[in-house]
């Protein structure tokens, strides 16, 4: 699975460089935009700062 491929293989976050587990896989441009899965397109990402792109992006809502 090409989301677990590239988690395993890039351990820091490269949103902000801080060492810190990547659990998460961002399409740099969105595939609902035409992007696709290949690794050009993709970043490895926590949580946080996937969660903080798509908020500043307007597509992803704080969920209480």
């Amino acid at each position: 699975d090409w989301s677990s491929d590239v988690c395993s293989s890039d351990l820091m976050c490269k949103e902000d460089g801080r060492l810190t587990p990547t659990d998460e896989v961002h399409h740099i441009l969105p595939v609902s935009q035409g992007g696709t899965h290949d690794r050009s397109n993709l970043m490895s990402l926590c949580k946080s700062c996937h969660n903080k792109i798509h908020l500043e992006l307007g597509d992803r809502q704080i969920r209480r």
